[in-house]
């Protein structure tokens, strides 16, 4: 039997789960970050917040009393390349070229302004492994959901120039969970990247597997996609979509938990 959780409002602060097997998974979402929030978050960090922050949204995996991992905004920035040398981020200069954005065409940066970052989660214990994976197999299978949940970390607009959204897919089935951590991000007129970390575990077995992805191509390529009529350019928003034509990872790291 499984127990599901549900405490508070969006507005108040939402806490929503599930306890099966000996895990809790949590999932907690209130409201985008305040003034005062983001001041002290460019503190922390060093650099300039996203415009829109959930802080205070959070992930976590636990098993009995040991949480084996968490998801935050804060720690997803904190992996966002910068340094006192003020390097740029590869991909400003071309960005630059290609705007029509004279505000655009002037900033320069001193740190990558999409806000990229390889974070695959907060925790310790995860080592690198070979076999086995994430079972695609048996995600595929036609399973009751016990749970599913969707939480945002950050987002911004990079300046009318395309988007940087992170965000978190929970599924709890009878068999297995998994937890989809996703960076998406499209900068118009230079590229499409979406960085992936898989955390799956099927109940009973010793471990949990965490897979981390990286993929991206250029914009043109992934435009050139569309529909012959090149009407229907939401579908350049869509990450399931622009995930579907992208190649395959350039990166890809595969490590496990042992309970």
């Amino acid at each position: 039997m499984h127990k599901l959780i549900k405490e508070g409002t969006v507005r108040t602060g939402l806490t929503q789960g599930i306890e099966y097997n000996g895990w809790t998974i949590i999932s907690k979402k209130a409201h985008i970050c305040n003034s005062t929030e983001m001041d002290n978050l460019q503190k922390d960090l060093g650099i300039p917040p996203p415009e829109m922050v959930f802080g205070n949204n959070i992930v976590t995996l636990s098993k009995g009393n040991q949480t084996i991992l968490s998801f935050n905004a804060r720690d997803a920035l904190a992996q966002v390349e910068h340094n006192d040398k003020n390097i740029k981020v590869a991909y400003a200069a071309e960005w630059a070229r290609n705007s029509t954005r004279s505000d655009v065409k002037d900033v320069v940066k001193p740190y990558d302004w999409t806000y990229s970052t390889t974070y695959k989660g907060t925790g310790d214990g995860f080592e690198e492994a070979e076999e086995p994976g994430v079972d695609v197999a048996r995600l595929q299978q036609q399973e009751p959901i016990l749970f599913y949940d969707e939480v945002i970390l950050y987002e911004d607009e990079l300046a009318d120039n395309g988007t940087t959204l992170i965000s978190i897919r929970l599924r709890v089935m009878p068999s297995c969970f998994l937890i989809l951590h996703r960076m998406f991000l499209r900068v118009d007129n230079v590229l499409f990247r979406i960085n992936d970390t898989r955390i799956y575990h099927e109940f009973g077995s010793p471990y949990v597997v965490r897979e981390y992805t990286s993929r991206e191509d250029r914009f043109q390529t992934v435009f050139n996609n569309l529909p012959a009529a090149k009407s229907d350019v939401s579908l350049l928003g869509d990450p399931n979509w622009v995930g579907s034509k992208l190649p395959p990872p350039k990166t890809f790291t595969r490590e496990r938990f042992v309970l």
